[in-house]
């Protein structure tokens, strides 16, 4: 018991709360007209299909898990690579992978490339 309530409190000190919810918005950053179709699920839900165009963009909000094993995973977003970096998220669909808003300089320079092709049967974008 005190080790739960240990690790709470150091989890709490490192500037993330755990019950503090995450919020995503995503924007193109590709060719006018061109439509990037996104699909964002984890273990607990399907948020479905969204089209996101250079006029159009798409957010979505969750509780990312703080024990066991890491379960909100997106192209956009990675819980391992990207918690302590923002609760709220703001980033950009380009064709080499999803770049967030680094909060320091303004500019979208957070770059990752997309996820591996073969992971869950995904196409790269082109």
């Amino acid at each position: 018991m005190l080790i739960f309530i240990y690790s709470l409190f150091v989890t709490g000190c490192v500037g993330k709360s755990i019950w503090k919810k995450t919020y995503v918005e995503m924007k193109s950053n590709v060719a006018d007209g061109i439509i990037v179709r996104v699909h964002c699920k984890s273990k607990q839900d399907d948020l479905g299909f969204h089209d996101v165009t250079t006029t159009r963009s798409w957010s979505f909000s969750f509780t990312p898990t703080f024990h066991g094993p890491v379960n909100f995973i997106f192209d956009i977003y990675d819980q391992n690579r990207d918690e302590m970096q923002c609760s709220t998220c703001i980033g950009k669909i380009s064709p080499n992978g999803p770049c967030l808003l680094d909060k320091m300089t303004g500019g979208f320079t957070k770059c990752s490339p997309w996820n591996p092709p073969s992971q869950m049967g995904r196409k790269p974008l082109t």
